[in-house]
């Protein structure tokens, strides 16, 4: 596991999770993901992380970045009616939620619960890419987009 990332404000943090924002203006949310998480690590830091992004007048991005080589593709112990709670919270102001380091089975099951559940409209705003690199630019590429409407 290497260094957590250099953020603005940590909120909450324990050894298994980071809460934090990555601007001092708030429009970008991580939720860091130290090590194998399970579900009472899972559902209060998604709790946390969508009443930051609530708490702003603002867009928000949100970012769950894996810091493990190999992310566990969920959290440990987590069922479809768990991961269906995980996820249908839907911040009005979140933009877009990017996974990091997450695989394509990850995105399949996502879609699945999408169809499943019919959550495709909170779908829509959900990336996997590879490297924090790619989510920032993702994000930057994302607001040069909403500039232009």
């Amino acid at each position: 596991m290497s260094d957590s990332l250099i953020v603005d404000e940590v909120i909450t943090e324990t050894d298994v999770i980071r809460v934090s924002w990555y601007n001092p203006e708030k429009t970008i949310a991580i939720l860091e993901i130290k090590k194998q998480w399970n579900w009472e690590d899972a559902y209060p830091s998604v709790a946390k992380l969508n009443e930051i992004v609530m708490s702003q007048p603002h867009p928000v991005y949100t970012i769950y970045y894996y810091r493990m080589a190999k992310a566990p593709l969920f959290p440990k112990g987590v069922n479809l009616p768990n991961l269906r709670k995980l996820v249908e919270f839907d911040p009005p102001n979140e933009q877009l939620v990017i996974f990091v380091r997450s695989d394509r089975l990850l995105y399949n099951l996502i879609m699945i619960l999408s169809k499943t559940y019919g959550l495709r409209h909170i779908f829509q705003k959900y990336r996997f890419l590879n490297t924090w690199s790619d989510a920032l630019a993702e994000i930057q590429k994302h607001q040069a987009s909403q500039l232009s409407l």
